[in-house]
């Protein structure tokens, strides 16, 4: 990790004192609020080596009084932020489950998903892809594990299972994670923090093409 730059345009700091929409609830304000210092965690944490809550606070552009109203500790809010873009990822591969008819285009559909929530939220797949040292990040888990719920419906479709199912499920959820973290280093070296679309283009085709030949 390098040390942290400038936060993109979606990491939006705090309004200032006065500053704040009065036609806002104040529980909108507080869901607001605690998802901007989110951001700023999962923001900080992906690009500090050694991220603290006074780098988070300025990110958001809050006090440190503030941060402290939401959570304990800098590990509270990173574990937060984590679970939060895991959330995040879920929908959107239960989304790509949905809306396909058949087993292949599900399969298809989920290594789409997962490129586009990887370009599309960098700092939160980052922090996520950080993962434990020994298996699957937490993403990855999750990608897993909307997998093996693709092949059971492969199989209930009448589709025979290939020798090691299981392995080649976990194979492609860290393939897919190792392209996810390509995908994050080329974004990390434009200007918005988004990768080329050639290179998320390959990156899709690649992960949909080994999803179908390992899994059918």
């Amino acid at each position: 990790m390098t040390a942290v730059s400038p936060p993109p345009p979606w990491v939006l700091p705090a309004p200032g004192r006065g500053q704040y929409d009065r036609r806002q609830s104040r529980e909108a304000r507080i869901v607001e609020q605690r998802a901007r210092l989110l951001s700023a965690t999962a923001f900080a944490c992906s690009r500090e080596a050694s991220p603290t809550i006074a780098s988070v606070v300025k990110i958001a552009g809050v006090s440190r009084n503030t941060f402290y109203e939401y959570f304990d500790d800098l590990a509270h809010a990173r574990t937060a932020a984590a679970q939060r873009a895991q959330q995040q990822l879920a929908r959107r591969l239960h989304a790509a489950e949905e809306r396909t008819r058949t087993p292949v285009e599900r399969l298809r559909a989920l290594m789409l998903a997962w490129t586009a929530w990887a370009t599309a939220a960098p700092a939160d797949a980052a922090l996520c892809l950080q993962g434990a040292p020994a298996g699957l990040g937490l993403a990855a888990r999750e990608l897993e594990a909307a997998l093996v719920r693709s092949t059971a419906t492969l199989r209930a479709s009448g589709v025979q299972a290939p020798e090691q199912e299981g392995l080649r499920v976990t194979v492609l959820a860290a393939g897919a994670e190792v392209l996810a973290r390509r995908l994050l280093a080329l974004g990390a070296r434009t200007s918005d923090g988004t990768p080329p679309r050639l290179e998320v283009e390959r990156a899709e085709r690649s992960l949909a093409d080994a999803a179908v030949r390992l899994l059918r």
